[in-house]
């Protein structure tokens, strides 16, 4: 919104709060703890690693109080004074209980052991910001072992594509790893690593992604009501977080698959004091095929990532976390001809590089037992390159010549980055998170250079350079602060009441946004509770593509003075059920309202420049609304989850210039989804896993008539002045055809092999058993009589096996 035109919403925005900085100050005189109440705060770690636990429970069995650990591990919890008996209670670890008799505000670090347990321990507490049990709702924690676990293309795991078996989120195209997210685009996910933005999370055109598994410590998904410490997208976040690294012992694994090979190590610098993480991967498309390629062609593509981390332990308050992430995906082509008996020959090459650079140090500090701070410095690069160049020579008895002609793409976005967020517990009843960040973006302009040199006889005839850059480098300066509060209003009522504000400063405008949060959760029984929540969001960046699947070429471009803001306000309900032991049900409804969303004009498209995107773009409205069922089995041998989506998706564009005006569906509008996912511990030794998937398809525009023209003169190859006849197509609406339905069933079985210094495991598994011949393209084509044009379907995935090995020492 314009600074100087606040709509009428903003009086209630302001009493939000007022509201919420009054109930959340701890300056108040009813606030403060009494004397007889004192603060029990620590760490909970891995004992044998020293690795931060995040979301660990902590209840105080007494009073029934309890919390869960932050992005680092760290607790606070207020207590009266007198006898406590506190549980620390942690996925997959032993239960630790300390009790004692609290008198003084005490420090206690908690390291837990891993007891290899499957079952989940469900704790009456604050604990996680996910799950059935958390304030929030609309967001879950996808475990690491169930991501490495469910079996994919070619053995590869990967984090979105397990995100993608969580209702309410769909894939783009099929077999991708893109993020589609109640109603969403791809550009509407709020992606993080270690908190910094990630623009590009795909390799090999979308198929797989980014994040190698076994960097990564924790994944959560939020897809409804957003913490107020999130912004700048409108759909879903997913907060990825990375291994800290092994502060006792030194260990890792490799491994090597079809599709790429990996290793990760890890192991303390300086025992008890420094630690390292360090992971690669590499796929090897082009070593495999090289020596099936003619001499005269070469055609070469891979991908790599590399990710580093130093955790260094100044002291008990004070811990410093430098990390870095490279990844690149790189294609390339060479191929040669000669002619005329040899005499003249012409070698074309190209290449295409891309990738991401995030570089960040962070700093926790422990100003009390009450207050807990981190502060982020970070660097993040996207960059694209393309190159072409083309060289003949002719080679003859009394005369020689040669030309050269050379070209190249440069693009990209630069972000610095500063933030710093506090977690402050002033009272058992409050959980408070403030915070402030600031962008500065660097939004690079398309450069092309072409090069023309030729030489005749050895003499220079021609050596001329064209520069062409497309736009200005945009500036843009993002700041946003955020407070929020997680209250308890009783034994059964609990409120996290949060407001963010944000300012986008571009070309001499600024826009500001006000966004209030609100989540309600009321448990009326022992084991099933009720969830309301309110979400405002305001997103400032935009993704230009013309293309259903991700492409390097797809350019980030910030909001202009011409184009305002996307935002959306997202309202949900749900209920929640855990009375079932090993069990969790829910279900959740959602409606969401987007305002300004953008779609290209009819006839126009995005082709790899931005140049005038202004232009071929119109601002419009976009609703999505859904009901999502799950049913999740989290104890025992077998465990696993099934689900069921019903959405609805559709955008408007009222001045008339996308689809006359008239409401059509959005692209990834899909009307039903299934899935299933389950894992079963045949034995020690063997895991079974299988995921199945069911959706209706989504929607293209495709013409579906071909209309006769009659034109005068003879056409393009007739020199008579007769009138001839031409076809062209014909497109009733936007999103006219809707793909047909697509299934598929994955399957992995593990065989864990223990040795005298390590682990081996086999993983054999297979991507679409059935062999579905799910479209991943449609397009329109004669029928193979030639008689007619009809819609044909291209399959890009059909059955796949792999097999993957993996050594842990």
């Amino acid at each position: 919104m314009k600074a100087e035109h606040y709509p009428k919403s903003l009086l209630r925005m302001t009493s939000i709060a007022v509201l919420l900085l009054w109930v959340s100050s701890p300056l108040k005189a009813a606030d403060p703890p009494t004397p007889d109440r004192f603060t029990i705060s620590g760490i909970i770690t891995d004992k044998h690693s020293g690795e931060t636990l995040i979301g660990a429970n902590v209840l105080e069995q007494r009073n029934k109080q309890g919390t869960a650990t932050n992005a680092y591990g760290h607790y606070s919890i207020t207590l009266p004074e007198g006898e406590v008996s506190l549980r620390y209670s942690y996925l997959g670890y032993r239960t630790v209980e300390h009790s004692f008799v609290l008198r003084r505000d005490t420090t206690i670090h908690v390291p837990m052991s891993d007891a290899n347990l499957l079952q989940e321990v469900v704790v009456v507490s604050d604990r996680k910001e996910a799950g059935n049990i958390a304030t929030g709702m609309g967001a879950m924690e996808v475990p690491m072992a169930q991501i490495k676990q469910t079996p994919n293309m070619l053995g590869e795991a990967d984090v979105m594509k397990a995100i993608q078996l969580i209702p309410g989120v769909q894939s783009g195209t099929e077999g991708t790893a893109g993020l589609h997210v109640r109603g969403g685009g791809p550009d509407q996910n709020l992606i993080l690593l270690d908190g910094v933005p990630v623009y590009n999370v795909d390799h090999l055109f979308g198929f797989f992604s980014v994040f190698t598994p076994e960097a990564v410590k924790k994944v959560t998904l939020f897809k409804g009501s957003f913490p107020a410490r999130f912004g700048g997208r409108l759909s879903s976040v997913v907060d990825v977080r990375t291994n800290d690294g092994d502060m006792q012992h030194y260990h890792g694994l490799f491994s090597i698959g079809l599709l790429s090979s990996k290793i990760n190590v890890e192991g303390p610098i300086s025992k008890g004091k420094t630690s390292f993480n360090f992971s690669a991967r590499r796929s090897y498309f082009d070593l495999l095929a090289k020596p099936f390629m003619p001499k005269d062609e070469q055609l070469g593509y891979y991908f790599y990532d590399l990710n580093a981390k130093i955790n260094h332990r100044f002291s008990d308050r004070s811990r410093l976390f430098l990390s870095i992430y490279n990844g690149r995906d790189r294609f390339y082509s060479k191929y040669e001809e000669s002619w005329d008996s040899g005499n003249a020959t012409s070698i074309d090459r190209g290449k295409m590089d891309w990738g991401n650079t995030i570089v960040s140090a962070r700093w926790n500090f422990l100003f009390g037992p009450r207050l807990f701070s981190n502060t982020t410095i970070a660097y993040n690069k996207y960059h694209l390159g393309l190159s072409s160049s083309t060289k003949e020579q002719r080679t003859m008895k009394t005369q020689g010549a040669n030309s050269h002609y050379e070209m190249s793409y440069r693009s990209g976005i630069q972000d610095w980055s500063l933030q710093t967020d506090f977690d402050f517990n002033p009272t058992p009843q409050h959980h408070i998170k403030f915070g402030a960040n600031y962008l500065y973006h660097s939004f690079r302009p398309e450069v092309a250079t072409t090069r023309i040199s030729e030489r005749n006889k050895g003499q220079l005839v021609q050596d001329t350079t064209y520069n062409n850059q497309n736009n200005q480098v945009i500036y843009g300066h993002e700041a946003s602060a955020y407070v929020e509060d997680n209250i308890s209003l009783g034994e059964n009522l609990r409120m996290n009441l949060g407001l963010h504000a944000s300012l986008f400063h571009v070309q001499k405008k600024t826009y500001y946004s006000l966004q209030p949060r609100l989540s309600v959760r009321y448990q009326f029984a022992e084991h099933s509770s009720l969830k309301a929540a309110y979400t405002q969001m305001t997103q400032y960046v935009h993704l230009l593509s013309s293309t259903p699947i991700s492409m390097p070429t797809d350019l980030w471009v910030p909001i202009t003075k011409n184009i305002k803001p996307m935002q959306a306000h997202q309202y949900s309900l749900g209920a929640y059920h855990t009375g079932i032991q090993g069990w969790e049900f829910s279900i959740e409804g959602y409606y969401k309202h987007m305002n300004n969303v953008l779609e290209y004009k009819d006839g126009t498209s995005f082709l790899g420049s931005s140049t005038g995107w202004e232009e071929k773009v119109e601002m419009g409205k976009g609703r999505s609304m859904g009901i999502e069922l799950m049913a999740q089995k989290t104890m025992g041998r077998t465990t696993g989850w099934v689900s069921y989506t019903l959405a609805k998706s559709d955008r408007i564009f009222e001045n008339g210039t996308v689809n006359n005006g008239e409401r059509f569906p959005y692209r990834y509008d899909r009307r039903h989804s299934i899935n299933l996912v389950l894992s079963h511990r045949l034995s020690k030794k063997v895991n079974l896993n299988a995921s199945w998937v069911f959706f209706t398809g989504a929607t293209t525009t495709i013409p579906k008539e071909e209309t006769a023209i009659l034109l005068p003169g003879g056409g393009a190859e007739s020199s008579n002045d007769a009138h001839y006849i031409e076809e062209t197509s014909y497109i009733t609406h936007r999103n006219n055809y809707r793909l047909p339905s697509s299934h598929r069933l994955n399957v992995g079985v593990d065989f864990n092999l223990k040795t005298r210094r390590g682990t081996s495991v086999w993983n054999i598994s297979v991507y679409n058993l059935y062999n579905a011949m799910n479209p991943t393209f449609v397009y329109r084509s004669w029928d193979n009589k030639g008689n007619r044009k009809v819609v044909k379907k291209l399959t890009m995935l059909p059955l796949i096996p792999s097999v993957t090995y993996t050594y842990k020492f």
